[in-house]
């Protein structure tokens, strides 16, 4: 019932329960991530929202959430494949996380695919939005120390909102390692930055 009426009306319910359950926190995020069909071509059922109808559902939940002075934080990948509408439509308020979990940096020697990722921090830095890096342990344990030391170079500090790290795993103790990792990983970056 994705963009139904219904929709709409349950998820402003949840939008305002949420934020007085946790009494106004300063940010709350939405998602609107990996909402592509390239993304979901392991899924048996897909529903995927794109061009108009994308932007008309961030913006009723982006209106929402500001209503309650609290912050909205959405994942940026919608901008890769759609800078130009991306920086167009997207408002300034809106707290952005992109997210890269590869070793390699370096523009100059990365791939088409894999630099446009990466870019896009500066892409957001270039058209003035606050970030929330995101680094993850999910596929090597050196990217969260590597996204910091990148983002800290081409985000300007004001923009620079903090860090976040994410193992992708579930919080079940056969993962507990995996977290551990993340962890630690962290403190790593606390500690060389």
């Amino acid at each position: 019932m994705v963009s139904t009426d219904t929709y709409y009306s349950i998820c402003k319910e949840l939008i305002e329960e949420i934020i007085m359950l946790f009494e106004k926190p300063r940010f709350f995020h939405l998602g609107m991530d990996e909402e592509d069909a390239a993304n979901q071509t392991k899924r048996n059922y897909i529903v995927v929202r794109q061009n108009d109808l994308w932007w008309h559902d961030l913006f009723i939940f982006i209106n929402e959430i500001e209503k309650f002075n609290v912050r909205p934080w959405i994942w940026s990948d919608y901008g890769w494949h759609n800078s130009n509408m991306f920086f167009r439509k997207m408002p300034k308020s809106v707290l952005q996380s992109n997210w890269y979990y590869y070793l390699n940096f370096d523009i100059d020697t990365l791939d088409e695919a894999h630099k446009k990722f990466v870019k896009f921090y500066m892409d957001l830095e270039a058209n003035g939005y606050d970030q929330v890096p995101t680094g993850s342990n999910h596929f090597n344990q050196f990217n969260f120390v590597r996204t910091v030391e990148f983002c800290k170079k081409v985000i300007y500090p004001s923009r620079l909102k903090g860090f976040m790290n994410t193992a992708w795993r579930p919080t079940i103790e056969v993962c507990y390692d995996k977290h551990k990792e993340a962890i630690n990983q962290v403190a790593g970056a606390i500690k060389n930055f």
